[in-house]
């Protein structure tokens, strides 16, 4: 029996359509004769807090930085830990022998199934089913074109790396820039993060330049473009 993860419900629906016998909903999956579908809701895991590691790291002590972490560990979030927990029930079942990672066609998609994988700790074969259409006929073209999963290893390395160093970056700058705000007299938080602080920074480059800017005489030279323009037409 193959077992579908797919990335979103809507996803998994589509590809229920696709497949043929009945189907038996249930609220966490979809059984069509011998497939069983099932759908995260997004990541439903996340990076641990760094209390996760190492009790110390609760507090904000810039003497810990940059925090040591040598492998990091992946805990549910709250709102979808019940979904996540039938998931790996599911991929546990004896009856189960291969499964079929219908995430997106892209890093995130890639390392958002993957991931559940890890934590289930599977030993199963996986498939990956890549869809860029989610009609009836789209799915069914996509499911004749399934490709092991190990052939997009290199996608999810890059997946994780990128989101391991967005935390790295986010959590150690964070706590630098607050903690010693905090010793100036700052209240607050102080976020930085390895796209969102170079964003925020041309936007508030952007905004001095128009808030500075001065008006200067100039000349336009539009007319004399139209009237070289004219002079080559004769």
């Amino acid at each position: 029996m193959k077992l579908f993860i797919a990335e979103k419900p809507e996803l998994g629906r589509a590809i229920a359509s696709a497949l043929s016998g009945t189907a038996i909903n249930n609220q966490t999956h979809i059984q069509k004769s011998d497939n069983i579908i099932t759908w995260a809701f997004g990541h439903i895991l996340e990076l641990a807090e760094p209390q996760v590691y190492n009790a110390n790291y609760e507090k904000w002590n810039l003497a810990d930085l940059p925090l040591k972490i040598n492998e990091f560990k992946y805990v549910p979030k709250q709102s979808s830990a019940k979904q996540l927990k039938a998931i790996c029930n599911l991929i546990n079942q004896n009856n189960i022998t291969e499964i079929v990672h219908c995430g997106d066609a892209d890093d995130e998609g890639q390392i958002l199934i993957d991931e559940i994988l890890a934590y289930a700790k599977n030993t199963k074969p996986v498939s990956r089913l890549l869809i860029n259409d989610n009609t009836e006929k789209g799915v069914q073209k996509a499911l004749k074109k399934i490709r092991p999963n190990s052939e997009f290893k290199t996608l999810s390395e890059r997946g994780f790396a990128r989101s391991q160093a967005d935390w790295i970056v986010g959590i150690n700058l964070t706590r630098a820039f607050t903690t010693f705000a905090k010793s100036k007299g700052y209240q607050g938080v102080l976020t930085l993060g390895r796209v969102q602080t170079p964003i925020l920074s041309l936007v508030v480059n952007r905004d001095y330049e128009h808030e500075n800017f001065k008006s200067v005489f100039y000349y336009a030279i539009i007319e004399d473009i139209v009237w070289k323009i004219k002079h080559k037409q004769k």
